[in-house]
């Protein structure tokens, strides 16, 4: 993929820019040596600077001079020297988050996970399947994904097996408000997002989907447009009024999110309706080409029972 961000990191203002101070290559070939990786664990490991001989007694190295031949490696990239000692920059901090949370070390192995939960399309069990680094939500029937996606398995590790899918959903609505926030969950780098209502192009039986493409490298997420909008302010409000907790409900058990509900209105320009339907009320929302909600209307059912 070609990076659209702009060349070197400045736009051509007086501004502030973003600036290489140091090639990939030569940062990671800064890890390479376990005596190194100990004293980002140690400092990790304390929420206070240590002083010279507290870090090397952390580490277990009695040799002060190759003690200090890599710790001064470190410096300025991992580590930062201050008046009350070392501690870690922000990018040790992160090198030592990635390593606990399994991202080059750990995977997923074993049997598929039993799902509280039904296909909304067929009515079959789901099963959570962990295989790799990808989690994957699918019904034992039909096989129709509702979560397909990467987790870092450190994320998992904590938990009880039987925890997983619930665990892996968490993760994936964290995904989900990352890329709609306009963040790459991979690079970081900026996320377009864009409607797709052309059939020949959709995943599976969906009118509309929502594809998520990071302009910096090559990740890629999609989403069937219901699922899109799970977190907007008017979903949560109008099911809370009744009695729906979104953030505490399951994506496969909001009927209205995993299921074909989206419905393409217009193709030129794109509008897609998103019915949301409880206790015979209604809240309709309006998404254009971009995927963000440009109307939104309740309709009260008139038919229900005068409770006066």
């Amino acid at each position: 993929m070609t990076d659209d961000s702009g060349g070197d990191g400045s736009d051509g203002s007086d501004g502030g820019q973003v600036v290489e101070r140091k090639a990939a290559e030569e940062a990671f070939e800064l890890l390479s040596n376990d005596t190194r990786l100990g004293i980002l664990k140690a400092l990790f490991q304390t929420d206070d600077p240590r002083t010279f001989s507290e870090l090397r007694e952390a580490v277990g190295m009695r040799d002060s001079g190759q003690f200090n031949y890599h710790l001064d490696k470190l410096l300025g990239t991992f580590v930062r020297v201050t008046e009350e000692g070392y501690e870690l920059t922000t990018a040790g901090t992160r090198v030592v988050g990635a390593i606990l949370a399994g991202e080059f070390t750990k995977t997923f192995e074993g049997d598929p996970v039993p799902v509280d939960g039904e296909c909304q399309l067929c009515g079959a069990r789901l099963a959570g399947s962990f295989e790799g680094n990808r989690i994957r939500i699918a019904c034992e029937g039909c096989e129709r994904d509702v979560i397909s996606l990467n987790m870092l398995p450190g994320a998992l590790e904590p938990y009880p097996r039987e925890e997983w899918p619930l665990v892996a959903e968490r993760w994936t609505r964290r995904e989900l408000e990352m890329v709609r926030a306009g963040f790459c969950p991979t690079c970081r780098g900026p996320v377009d997002s864009e409607m797709t209502v052309d059939q020949s192009d959709l995943v599976d039986l969906f009118e509309a989907v929502v594809t998520y493409t990071c302009r910096r490298c090559t990740m890629e997420m999609s989403a069937n447009a219901a699922t899109s909008v799970v977190p907007h302010p008017a979903v949560v409000g109008f099911l809370h009024d009744h009695g729906v907790d979104v953030g505490g409900t399951p994506l496969w058990k909001l009927e209205w999110a995993v299921s074909p509900t989206g419905r393409v209105v217009s193709s030129d320009p794109v509008r897609v309706e998103i019915p949301i339907e409880a206790d015979g009320d209604r809240l309709v929302l309006v998404l254009d080409g971009h995927a963000s909600v440009i109307d939104e209307r309740r309709e009260e059912d008139r038919g229900a029972p005068n409770q006066s």
